[in-house]
């Protein structure tokens, strides 16, 4: 017994082929906003063609909403685990040289910022600055500015604490052990959000003092 079909399965077959095409010639024009919008725009058109004709789950909105902050947090989460090692310009066995003369060059650089009020003097090469690590390592999420506006903690929940807060200071176990063991150990160690990784193990015990301490600096003036 056959069943009865109203999905117009070849309109959809060439509209997949065609976004196919697309996707492949988008690339070719050189263009970073085309090539995204191409990427992005041909996955998503792809994705609702198959979800809504094929995995027939248009009736399960609260789903659909659940697997999209899934997918962000995820992404989120994977940002925060890769960014310290592919924003480094150099590791322990490794060294980027061409992102370390495009910056020599003023190519892809960050822009020129003013100096915060815990701003810390540019390291040597070679040498572990706390400031640099935190805006590699933490800032995605913590902000630059430690204020937890970073642009991974948007979709993180619960949000990044927010160290220019007097009222995340206020806690009374809220001292410099208490931000080492978070660093070191992550924010589990301490009953907190198993958001924030440990970084124990890509840091000596001298460097995590100096982040603590970097951190410490946030802390607004009584």
């Amino acid at each position: 017994m056959s069943e009865h079909h109203d999905v117009n399965y070849k309109k959809i077959y060439f509209t997949l082929l065609g976004l196919l095409v697309v996707s492949v010639i988008g690339p070719e024009f050189g263009i970073l906003w085309v090539t995204l919008v191409t990427a992005f725009g041909v996955a998503i058109v792809k994705a609702y063609l198959v979800i809504e004709n094929f995995m027939h789950l248009r009736w399960e909105k609260k789903l659909m909403k659940w697997m999209l902050t899934s997918s962000l947090a995820v992404m989120a989460l994977m940002f925060v685990g890769i960014s310290p090692d592919v924003m480094k310009h150099e590791g322990r066995n490794w060294v980027n040289e061409a992102a370390i003369a495009a910056v020599d060059r003023g190519i892809g650089g960050a822009a020129e910022e003013e100096p915060t009020a815990v701003a810390e003097a540019e390291a040597e090469p070679g040498e572990f600055s706390a400031a640099s690590t935190f805006n590699q390592a933490c800032a995605a999420c913590h902000g630059q500015a430690g204020d937890g506006n970073g642009p991974a903690g948007a979709s993180l929940d619960p949000a990044p604490a927010d160290f220019t807060d007097p009222e995340f200071w206020a806690a009374e176990d809220r001292d410099e052990e208490r931000i080492l063991t978070v660093i070191r150990d992550g924010a589990a160690a301490v009953g907190g959000s198993p958001l924030m990784v440990a970084w124990g193990n890509s840091y000596n015990e001298e460097q995590l003092q100096a982040l603590t301490d970097y951190v410490m600096e946030f802390q607004p003036e009584q």
